[in-house]
């Protein structure tokens, strides 16, 4: 059963993704900002969906956890480098915690490849909840 706590988490990490920041110069975090770009973008085509605010369509929904999957399977490559500056929202804990940040990714990846055959609103909704867990996961821990 979906559940509003699943909501209320997932309209806070889209105002967290939607907040700007500033792109680094460093191709290292620049990577990474892109990587993390895309699967905010995944996220944003779901939101209006998850919240009621427009119609469900599967198609939409599909391949915005399609592009959450494929994104979040780079995120491993993407932080592989212990680079931070002044743009980058990486916590060093990353690299200190290195597994545990690669299980999170890989749990990200594998809620939004569960989503990409929805087929209904309630389908879309229940595999939005892990997808949303487990980016919460992720920043509570490793995002400054």
């Amino acid at each position: 059963m979906f559940k509003l706590k699943t909501v209320i988490g997932a309209s806070l990490l889209a105002a967290a993704a939607t907040t700007a920041f500033a792109y680094s110069t460093n191709p290292d975090v620049q990577k990474r900002q892109e990587t993390m770009g895309m699967i905010s973008s995944g996220l944003k085509k779901l939101m209006p969906m998850v919240q009621g605010k427009a119609d469900f369509d599967a198609a939409t929904a599909q391949a915005a956890f399609a592009q959450i999957a494929e994104y979040a399977g780079n995120i491993p490559t993407a932080f592989e480098a212990n680079t931070t500056d002044a743009e980058s929202k990486a916590s060093p804990a990353i690299w200190e915690n290195w597994d545990d940040f690669t299980t999170k990714a890989s749990a990200l990846e594998e809620g939004a490849k569960a989503g990409m055959g929805v087929d209904s609103l309630e389908a879309m909704q229940a595999a939005f909840g892990p997808v949303g867990g487990a980016c919460k996961a992720c920043h509570t821990t490793y995002k400054k």
